[in-house]
């Protein structure tokens, strides 16, 4: 994606450039000049002198030089010519007025400044040099030196203060130059991360507004602080007042499509409680044009566990919903229109005398195979009824076990596994005993057939709290982790039932799970690949609402 163009990022110098040539000689210029006038208005006879006439003649070539000579063909490095002739200026006009104004000898620190803080650690020697060769001057023309402590003061002194401030200001120069090249690179990395912080930003919005899903983002407060095109385009079919199709929004249904959805029910307010949801299935618009949305809602947190706000995601699965619709009245419809002729078949074949027409064999065949596909014509339909009535009675859970087992024994003894029931004590829970024993005759036939050779099943009853649990376990092949989160989907079979050629259609379990949901039950396994499988249904002893017979309460068609 394109980037902003980089605004230039300033590199560290060292000072000072050439161009600032008149703003460091300006001020001792100035002074020169201020002391110029004093000596004209108080002391006119010094413009006189020779040593006066001289530095004044030194300070205004040094300036003139400074501001026409091209530094820049040589390099700043030759501008120390510039204080070291104003060290010359000052030596020479404080012999010119030594005796009516003492204080020109203090120009002599602009020029000491200039050579310790804008050029490199020789300038400072030079700086001090400068300085004591300014406080000798006169001992050098008079060439006498002091005899006495207050000679020696008055010839010093200067030149030790000079010294020291020349001094601190280098100290300070090499400070303020630190920080520079600090603030430098500091601002570099600063522009490498506003310009990581707008790529980012761009390629999440990039993300945000390619994806089909609605997304928005809540704030702690409640609200809303980002949202998509698709979470915008959402909110104005669910008909939203402020634009946010997960808080307030007037046209969501629950999953029977004709049940409002309450404001404070809806996905975004149950999130902001603390009430995450997890793929949960609305219907949003109109009458005419409804839609299917799974919606899930998570906690935005930084790393310190501090909340930052609310997500939601809803996801259009109108499609899929269509299609697994059309799917189960397809199969729906060919089931009953296979089951009729099939009925028909299997009634003459009863009429037929094999024995008398000598196709005893044959007549068996045919019967057996459509008793077969009548068999698998059952399962399609009750894999395809979304909505399984049960009609439910006391009945002894162990007496249907027993029932089962003793169904599956022939089988059992065939694929020669060895199954077994644990004793218990006796468990009678309001529930259909034929929907029970057409779940445990799959979950054994299941066993049964993923057994190992030699191999045992295990069936087993007892009673929870207010709930029946039954198992049944095997010591067989296995379910990978891949497949056991598919297990129970219409038609799936597992990868190692398709590997070791083992017959069957995907539907077992699949009735099971619709069986045991119709009871407010669960179903729930646990695999371990190349030891075994437990399958654990857990049934209410009492159906909620009643404690005799009743119907299960209509279901909604699972996606």
């Amino acid at each position: 994606m394109p980037q902003d163009p980089e605004w230039p990022v300033p590199d560290y110098v060292e000072p000072p450039r050439t161009r600032e040539v008149p703003y460091a000689q300006m001020p001792f210029a100035v002074g020169v000049l201020v002391l110029v006038g004093f000596a004209a208005a108080g002391a006119p006879e010094t413009l006189a002198k020779t040593g006066f006439l001289v530095g004044l003649a030194l300070a205004v070539g040094a300036t003139l030089a400074g501001l026409l000579v091209p530094w820049q063909r040589h390099g700043y490095q030759w501008l120390v010519i510039i204080p070291l002739i104003d060290v010359l200026v000052v030596a020479f006009l404080r012999d010119g007025v030594r005796e009516t104004f003492p204080a020109v000898s203090m120009l002599v620190v602009v020029p000491v400044l200039w050579l310790a803080y804008g050029f490199a650690w020789w300038a400072l020697g030079l700086a001090l040099v400068g300085a004591f060769f300014v406080g000798a001057f006169p001992l050098i023309q008079t060439g006498q030196l002091p005899t006495d402590a207050m000679g020696w003061g008055n010839a010093l002194i200067l030149p030790i203060v000079t010294g020291f401030i020349a001094i601190t200001a280098r100290v300070a120069a090499n400070g303020l130059r630190s920080q520079q090249r600090r603030l430098v690179v500091v601002s570099r990395e600063l522009h490498a991360a506003l310009l990581e912080a707008k790529d980012r930003q761009a390629l999440f919005e990039a993300v945000m507004e390619t994806v089909d899903a609605g997304i928005e983002v809540y704030s702690p407060q409640g609200e809303v602080v980002l949202s998509n095109a698709a979470a915008r385009a959402l909110a104005v079919r669910t008909d939203s007042a402020t634009g946010a199709y997960a808080r307030d929004a007037s046209l969501v249904f629950d999953v029977d499509r004709t049940t409002i959805v309450a404001l404070d029910d809806q996905v975004a307010a149950r999130a902001l409680r603390g009430d995450l949801v997890a793929k949960r299935v609305y219907w949003v618009g109109g009458d005419d044009d409804q839609s299917a949305i799974i919606a899930s809602s998570g906690v935005v947190e930084r790393e310190s566990g501090y909340p930052l706000g609310t997500v939601v995601v809803a996801t259009d699965v109108t499609p899929l919903v269509e299609a697994i619709a059309v799917r189960d009245d397809f199969l729906a419809t060919v089931s009953h229109e296979l089951r009729t002729p099939l009925t028909s078949i299997i009634g003459y074949l009863g009429l037929i005398d094999a024995d008398e027409l000598g196709i005893t064999m044959e007549v068996a065949v045919i019967e057996r195979n459509a008793e077969r596909l009548l068999s698998v014509i059952a399962q399609l339909l009750s894999a395809t009824d979304g909505q399984p009535p049960i009609r439910r009675v006391d009945a002894d859970l162990g007496q249907i076990l027993q029932s089962c087992l003793d169904t599956s024994m022939p089988r059992a003894q065939t694929a020669g596994v060895t199954i077994s029931a644990r004793a218990g004590a006796a468990v009678v829970a309001q529930v259909d005993p034929v929907a029970i024993e057409q779940v445990i005759d799959n979950l054994l036939t299941n066993a049964i057939k993923f057994a190992r050779p030699n191999g045992t099943v295990l069936l087993s009853v007892e009673r929870d709290g207010t709930d029946a649990v039954m198992r049944v376990t095997d010591d067989g092949i296995g379910l990978s982790a891949e497949d056991q989160r598919q297990v129970f989907d219409r038609f799936f079979r597992a990868r190692n039932s398709t590997d070791l050629a083992i017959p069957g259609m995907g539907l077992g379990l699949a009735i099971v799970r619709a069986f045991v949901h119709a009871h407010q039950g669960t179903v729930e396994l646990t695999s371990t690949l190349g030891e075994g499988t437990t399958f654990t249904v857990r049934l209410p002893l009492r159906a909620a609402g009643s404690p005799s017979e009743l119907e299960s309460p209509v279901l909604a068609r699972e996606l």
